[in-house]
């Protein structure tokens, strides 16, 4: 989940652990993953943020490295670890290559746009790091919504929200390298929980970078009419789009000696 060392503060990173409550991303997600990497034991989740994977992995009887820069999500997954008595998590808080990790069976890296932005380098250290497989999820869609942006961008700020990150540049990237990856487009939800409607405003602004109260009542309209009420909870419901681009390393053979060599 990494975004540079200071995007996520305490704040964030506690409204991101409640939807994952609500979100089928983690299910989704790992599922398919060990249903790929039968007989792996050992996994390194590269901007694990607080245990979107890490935590159903170690569930399901996984190792798991899990590596994130932000010291408030780290913090969070060392609390959820204790708190659902998990031992097989190794909490990291680094950004990636400034410490040294160890190969791994599997590699993953989920939503890490950061790493990704110039895909090439991170590509093959992870390569590196990967005995048996590596997968990456990522955005499917450059035209798709973030937090009604598309809208509030207009309304807000008079401008329009532009173009998001998506996985064509990091499958291209992979076929630079001669990795031909399997690639597959998943749905899953993300449902933001409030328990107010003044917890969504102030959700709004941090995300938004909003540090005064001039769009106060726009936004507050336009997510008044936004949000479902349901059991006791003020919900923000988001329907998205991720590709998994994964691949198994190739099994290096050893030439075969001829006699007298």
């Amino acid at each position: 989940m990494e975004q540079g060392r200071g995007f996520w503060n305490r704040l964030k990173a506690e409204w991101y652990r409640k939807g994952l409550e609500y979100s089928t991303l983690p299910g989704i997600a790992v599922s398919y993953i060990l249903a790929r990497t039968e007989g792996s034991n050992t996994y390194l989740d590269v901007g694990a943020g607080c245990g979107t994977l890490a935590i159903p992995l170690a569930t399901a009887g996984k190792k798991v490295t899990a590596l994130d820069s932000s010291p408030a999500m780290i913090d969070i997954l060392r609390e959820e670890i204790t708190k659902r008595g998990l031992e097989g998590i190794r909490p990291v808080c680094a950004a990636w290559g400034e410490v040294e990790m160890k190969p791994h069976d599997v590699v993953v890296c989920a939503n890490v746009p950061a790493l990704l932005a110039e895909p090439h380098g991170f590509l093959r250290d992870a390569a590196r790091l990967a005995k048996k497989a590596v997968f990456l999820i990522e955005n499917a869609d450059p035209a798709s919504d973030k937090f009604y942006y598309r809208e509030l961008y207009p309304l807000l700020f008079n401008k329009p929200f532009g173009q998001r990150s998506d996985y064509f540049k990091t499958c291209s990237a992979l076929h630079d390298m001669g990795i031909f990856a399997n690639v597959e487009v998943i749905e899953y939800d993300f449902d933001q929980p409030f328990d107010d409607i003044e917890e969504a405003v102030e959700f709004w602004k941090e995300y938004l970078g909003i540090v005064t109260g001039e769009h106060d009542r726009k936004l507050r309209e336009f997510l008044e009419k936004k949000l479902v009420r349901k059991k006791g909870l003020l919900f923000a419901k988001f329907h998205k789009k991720a590709a998994i681009m994964w691949w198994r390393q190739a099994k290096i053979k050893k030439p075969r000696q001829t006699e007298g060599a």
